[in-house]
């Protein structure tokens, strides 16, 4: 019994409805439909036809009680994860009809999923963890969230552990979870782990979705049976669906439901529903489990009529509905929920409803919120202990930048010469330090799913993380701003005084905190990452243009000097500027007149060159330079310091909010997306209003398809199919005394010991054995696809090695079901079969053999379906028939591998698919495959066994036999207990040699069963076997086939070439986003600079209009770093496996397709920058404004594809993403600092000059400022004129004292006939003016030759960065 103070909850749902929106979100999104976005919202606005619904789930009635499990079966698409959904309150994607219909013992719906929420738990199928941390750390988390700060005895630690030993984890406790990147888990263990994890929850609902994916038989029961215990002890309640369920896992429920394409057609205790369907006139074969006849009751090409009741037994969804709803037992169940709802009324309020609350307030944020940030911060700094690569990377290179920054401003001079070089050096460590955290947006994003599902367990809200992970990002700040402060700023030699240091530090401190709250402000605000690049970027430009040294703030257009007062950066480098240049003085060091004509002067008729001089004055006050030249007032030192901290709070605060209460775009459910090329297919079908016929929605995908059925009933006749047009095959694959080692922190660990065997043409083997036994790695080894460890042993085809072909005449269909989300199914299996079909088939022929597969496996109802991700796109059952026929379009002419192609999918769909492997086994097809869970019909259909034990030693191989009764024989005559009557062969197998149980032997254990294998005859016969067939091949002649891959090189790169442009143009948010990001900066460039006049601040305005023009690199190579990485782990996951094509085409054809679009948006950047800045007008006879027009459009396309490609070149080389993005911004920020933009080159040490001409873009910026600012007369503003009030004597007008000076220095006299008041511009001419400071203006166009030169170097060394870091090499010794 519950205790009264916490008592137990059960469920109830009283005619319960879900549907859909049907919209043009069916559609695949596409550039083009993104730019009729507008116009198509405005028709539909004006559009009298109504949206059209669709009905998911009709009429659903159910009631679950404390301590019992409910079963929901049904074929995917039926409505099963809709049902579970409904009822855990994840409802996004579909509308429930009414909540009230759903009694949670007298809690209201609404209540349960805001304020009771953790005592609801949804597990979907998807498996999302940290991969950086172990699976204890996993499970201990999770722990440390239900345990902290109770008066529980046990740790968050101990139950970790526990409940890892629970699901047989223990061995991998300190193990990483791991990814694509980082080595850990295998598949099963994963999906234990998010059972586990969702185990510790504790919630009083549980809802499974088919959770027992991936599992083997006994691991699957077991985690079953740790269920039915918990439920039982605890009074929880669970409701699970499983696709694939034995009879022991079918009797551990109390009750089920079975779903007919949403409807539902039985409810009621487990031990009655197959009588209930008897009744109805339906028959269950002899070894069918209850739940497969139950399932198979849903398909019309499976259930069997008992004789008499072909015109009474309901065919259609809606007979069965409707017998099912007129049933006895359906009253029965009426009454029962009539009964709990009135005894337990939404309505009620009073102790009982108190004490069922109180209850699942102990399972939703069981903790504070201090102690959730307190748990968070502890595991932020775990998984920065256990992945330190990034942080060290980013640590090294700003501390490398910063050493480099001193260097070049190496120890500068007290004189006014040095002052502008400080004011760039203050300027551009404030721009490094300020937008460092700007790839924080990446790794929030990163996280952000993990994030969400522990808020929807309950675990702790999503502020408490956003908290803990700035916490955790403070240290790395700390040690960073010292790194890179220190060196800048002694080396530089700014203001020597430990509180000048200081100051200077702290306020770059709490600059990169705030400016990390607007970043993370912004990630947190946007719902996607595309979303947030854009203004990211932008927020970056604007900070720049408005700091106040690019344009001092009186100069600042009215349309952006807003910005600056909203600008954290803006107020820190006026702080920076004031701590450095007040109450100090500057000795003049260029005096205006000066030379050997002058040396006479007196100072009265003399000028400082320096703003802030006064005439006849040698000190410049740097309080009077800061107040001339920047409007700068001392006093703001110490008030700008409050608007900093109140900035970065309220950001805070934003942040935290938008963390909280903003969650990330989410998939619509699982609709089927086409492109919009088929819309009037499916219009026309929506207009017939025939909701059944409307493939759209994935419960409805399954209704009757006349071709489907067709198919379906002519298989059943056994007539001819498509499955005969398959090649036969005769060459034997064998493998002999076969190991497999791998390195580890603890030194070799063998994976595979001593295993032998074969799969011959026209025989089906199964590979089975318990979770972590090696049955991937064994597939991976025999079809030579391992790049780690060392593999040895024996392994020939008919006597032959394996040669370089091998990988693409195997068909391999892997676990995880991988493919590119914006293809569709026809286009997929399209791809495959036109790069891996032999070269003797024409290219009819291989697109011909693409329906002939479609045929074969039923799939074209959704043929023209776009692929999607998961959760929007195709199922899980349509994304595994993908899968498997993606390899078979291939003509595999040696033999298929299968890595557990029946994993996911419904049981019907599996027996359809081993079918399928039976009869290609039959028409001469050599088949490996391994299997979980599979029934005794299942089982029956295959040939042979090989079994493996954990540990991956070999426990049998041979023949099974007719009822598998040789496989039977061989382990009763080795000890293990007697077969019992009725059951399933392959779970027998599995529990007799994975654990001790009552099925086995006393005297045996699963280690003597390998030792029996070992010393039986059984074993000496396969290895003689394998003996004499090698002796019986050898004088064979094998064909030998040369080439590598089926096409050649060209036609590969045209073929994929063509399909990333197709994933392009059908991922728009990708190409906007970079469109947005440059024209967001271009434009703020461009407006900020518009028609610039011809004076000195005007020709510094467009100098540095320049410079930014080279901020797009950051933004841009942070979109394009991703793109590669996720590109390549397709490719290295598959397609590179399968010897699909080379790699050198992988690299090729992204170069070609980044290029292309870098190209459009170079355009677009070039009307948008070139032509407001008014740089076009500056056009003369020896440079024409043509000419200049396209030098300048042709280096801003160059300085595009030398973007993408030095991007692409970081990405080919290095694992992780983030990795590439800091080493990509820091060989830019080094470019840039020697571009000769901030620092001239005659400036720069004599150390360095060699890095400004080996900096590309150092030819850029030169290129760039002789196209647009070349042979261009300036004019000074009365600002910027230098005056002299007194001539010297001997002089009678200003033109007789400055000519000469004028003259040598590039300057001019504004009035040389005046006779007082002398007024003298600095700068007359840019050429000369430029020229003096170290740049070549002589030949512009010679920068284009260069630039080119850089790119085709970034192209060659992506090649050879991807060559060295990820082409496959093979170990020493191995195979």
């Amino acid at each position: 019994m519950a205790d009264e103070d916490d008592a137990p909850c059960g469920l109830s749902f009283q005619n319960i409805s879900c549907h859909g929106i049907l919209s043009s979100a069916r559609y695949q999104a596409t550039i083009a439909s993104y730019l009729l976005a507008v116009p198509r919202f405005a028709s539909r606005l004006l559009s009298t036809r109504t949206q059209r619904k669709i009905q998911i789930l009709h009429d659903f009635n159910g009631l679950v009680l404390p301590g019992e499990m409910l079963l929901v079966l049904g074929r995917p698409g039926s409505g099963c994860s809709t049902l579970l959904k409904t009822l855990a309150g994840d409802t996004h994607g579909f509308h429930v009809d009414d909540e009230k219909s759903i009694n949670y013992q007298g809690i209201p719906y609404q209540r349960m999923h805001r304020q009771l929420k953790g005592g609801c738990v949804y597990l979907a199928e998807l498996d999302v963890h940290f991969p950086e941390l172990t699976l204890g750390e996993t499970l201990t988390f999770a722990a440390s969230t239900r345990t902290a700060g109770s008066a529980q005895t046990t740790t968050p630690l101990d139950v970790g552990r526990g409940t890892a030993a629970q699901f047989n984890l223990g061995e991998a406790f300190n193990t990483k979870v791991g990814d694509a990147m980082i080595r850990g888990l295998s598949g099963g263990e994963k999906k234990r782990t998010s059972l586990a994890e969702a185990f510790i929850s504790g919630a009083q609902f549980q809802f499974w979705d088919n959770s027992t994916r991936g599992l083997d038989s006994a691991t699957a029961i077991r985690c079953v049976e740790l269920l039915r215990k918990s439920t039982e002890s605890l009074q929880s309640t669970v409701i699970m669906s499983i696709y694939q369920a034995s009879e022991a896992i079918y009797q551990k429920f109390d009750k089920v439901t079975l779903l007919y394409e949403g409807r539902q057609i039985y409810f009621g205790p487990s031990d009655l529903a197959e009588d209930y369907f008897y009744r109805l006139g339906f028959l269950k074969c002899n070894g069918t489990t209850t739940a497969d006849f139950l399932t198979s009751l849903t398909n019309p090409a499976e259930r069997i009529i008992r004789e008499g009741h072909e015109d009474r037994a309901p065919r259609s969804p809606d007979e069965f509905a409707r017998i099912w709803k007129q049933s006895a037992e359906s009253t029965a169940l009426q009454e029962e929920i009539n009964e709990f709802n009135a005894t337990h009324s939404i309505y009620e309020n009073g102790v009982k409803v108190e004490h069922r609350e109180a209850r699942l307030r102990r399972c939703t944020y069981t903790t504070p919120l201090y102690s959730q940030i307190h748990i968070c911060v502890k595991r932020g700094f775990i998984r920065l202990r256990n992945n330190y690569g990034p942080g060290v990377a980013a640590l090294f290179g700003n501390t490398v930048l910063s050493i480099v920054i001193g260097s070049i401003f190496y120890n500068l001079g007290p004189g006014t010469d040095s002052m502008s070089a400080r004011d760039i050096l203050l300027f551009f460590a404030l721009m490094t330090s300020a937008f460092s955290p700007a790839f924080e947006v990446l790794v929030m994003w990163a996280q952000r799913p993990i994030v969400e599902k522990h808020n929807a367990y309950a675990f702790y809200h999503p502020v408490a993380e956003a908290a803990a992970s700035m916490i955790c990002d403070l240290p790395f700040k700390l040690i960073n701003s010292f790194m890179f402060n220190i060196p800048i700023y002694f080396m530089t030699n700014l203001r020597r005084t430990a509180g000048a240091f200081f100051t200077y530090w702290f306020f770059t401190l709490v600059t990169v905190l705030t400016m990390s709250m607007a970043f993370r402000m912004i990630g947190s605000l946007s719902r996607t990452l595309g979303q947030s690049m854009p203004p990211t970027s932008t927020i970056v430009v604007l900070a720049i243009l408005c700091t106040g040294f690019v344009i001092p703030p009186s100069y600042l257009v009215p349309w952006l000097g807003w910005f600056r007062w909203i600008s954290p950066v803006s107020y820190t480098y006026e702080s920076l500027m004031i701590n450095e240049y007040q109450n100090r003085q500057f000795p003049c060091t260029t005096l205006v007149p000066s030379g050997p004509s002058y040396d006479q002067v007196g100072l009265q008729s003399r000028i400082c060159s320096s703003a802030g001089s006064s005439p006849g004055q040698e000190i410049v006050q740097g309080s009077n330079y800061l107040s001339i030249k920047y409007g700068y007032a001392t006093n703001h030192l110490w008030r700008n310091l409050p608007i900093l901290i109140a900035m970065m709070i309220a950001f805070c605060v934003v942040h935290l909010c938008a963390a909280e209460f903003i969650p990330a775009k989410r998939s619509r459910g699982e609709i089927l997306l086409f492109p919009r090329r088929y819309g009037k297919r499916l219009r026309k079908e929506s207009d017939a209003g025939d909701t059944a016929k409307l493939k759209t929605f994935a419960q409805d995908l399954n209704a009757e398809n006349p071709v489907v059925s067709k198919k379906e009933y002519r298989v059943i006749a056994g007539e001819k199919d498509s499955v005969e047009t398959i090649q036969r095959q005769s060459a034997v694959f064998h493998w002999s005394h076969l190991n497999y080692d791998i390195k580890t922190k603890d030194g070799q660990r063998r994976i595979l010991d001593d295993l032998s065997g074969w799969v011959k043409p026209g025989t089906l083997t199964a590979l089975m054995g318990v979770t972590g036994a090696g049955k991937t790695s064994l597939l991976d080894v025999l079809a030579d696809r391992v790049a780690t460890g060392v593999a040895t042993g024996e392994v020939y085809i008919d006597g032959q090695v394996r040669d370089a072909t091998f990988g693409r005449r195997i068909g391999y269909v892997q676990q995880e079901d991988i493919h590119l989300p914006t293809t569709t199914v026809r286009e997929a299996l399209q791809f495959s079969a036109l790069l891996r079909q032999p070269k003797s088939k024409s290219k009819m022929e291989r697109l011909a053999y693409v329906d002939t597969v479609l045929d074969m496996l039923d799939m074209e109802a959704y043929a023209e379906a776009i692929v999607g991700v998961p959760g929007e796109g195709l199922n899980v059952e349509q994304r595994k028939r993908l899968t498997i026929a993606v390899e078979m379009v291939a003509r595999p002419d040696l033999l298929l591998f299968l890595d557990e192609p029946t994993s996911g999918l419904d049981s019907q769909t599996a027996w359809s698919i081993c079918k399928l492997l039976r009869k290609l086994a039959d028409n001469g097809q050599a088949v490996l495959c391994t299997i979980h869970q599979p029934s005794s019909e299942l089982f029956q259909n295959f040939d042979s066994l090989l079994l493996l034990n954990k540990g991956g030693t070999q426990l049998y191989f041979g023949p099974i036999g007719p009822n598998s009764s040789i496989l039977i024989n061989y382990f009763e005559t080795n000890g293990a207990a007697k077969f019992p009557v009725g059951a399933n062969p392959a779970e027998w197998i599995i529990e007799t040699t994975s654990t001790r149980t009552e099925v086995q032997s006393a005297d045996t254990d699963p280690n003597s069963f390998v030792e029996k294998w070992n010393a039986s005859d059984e074993k000496q016969e396969v290895l003689e076997h394998i003996k004499s067939h090698m002796v019986g091949m050898q004088g064979n002649a094998i064909p030998q086939h040369k080439d590598e891959y089926a096409v050649s090189r060209f036609g590969q790169l045209v073929i994929v070439t063509k399909r990333l442009f197709q994933q392009y143009w059908r991922d728009p948010g990708y190409l906007y986003s970079k469109i947005a990001v440059s024209l967001g900066i271009t434009l703020m460039n461009g407006l900020s600079f518009t028609n610039s006049p011809l004076d000195v601040q005007g020709f510094t305005d467009l100098i540095f209009s320049i410079f930014l023009i080279t901020q797009l690199f950051p933004s841009v190579g942070q979109q394009i770093i991703p793109r590669l990485t996720d590109g390549r782990a397709l490719f290295e996951a598959r397609e590179r496996r399968n010897r699909s094509y080379s790699w050198v085409v992988f690299i090729a054809s992204n170069v070609i397709v980044e290029l292309f679009w870098q190209t459009l948006v170079a355009v677009l950047v070039y009307i948008t920058w070139y032509y407001p800045t008014g740089m076009w007008r500056n056009g003369d006879a020896s440079f024409s404004t043509t000419e200049r027009g396209g030098l300048v459009f042709i280096l801003v396309w160059i300085f595009h594809l030398w973007t993408s490609t030095l991007s692409q070149a970081m990405a080919a080389g290095v694992d992780h993403p983030e990795t590439a993005v800091q080493y990509s911004v820091l060989l830019f920020w080094l470019s840039l600092v020697f571009s000769g933009i901030l620092v001239f080159p005659n400036n720069l040490p004599g150390f360095w000059v060699f890095v400004y001409r080996a900096s590309p873009l150092t030819y850029l910026s030169n290129g760039l400022i002789l196209g647009g600012l070349g042979n261009t007369r300036i004019s000074c503003s009365s600002k910027e004129l230098l005056q002299i009030e007194v001539l010297p004597p001997g002089y009678n007008t200003c033109g007789d004292y400055l000519e000469l000076f004028a003259k040598s220095a590039n300057g001019y006299v504004e009035n040389p006939t005046a006779t007082g008041d002398c007024l003298y511009c600095p700068i007359a001419e840019t050429n000369s003016f430029l020229g003096g400071l170290g740049m070549n203006t002589q030949v512009p166009w010679r920068n284009v030759g260069y630039l080119f030169v850089y790119i085709v170097f970034n192209i060659l060394a992506t090649f050879g960065f991807y060559w060295m870091s990820r082409v496959p090499r093979k170990s020493k010794g191995s195979l």
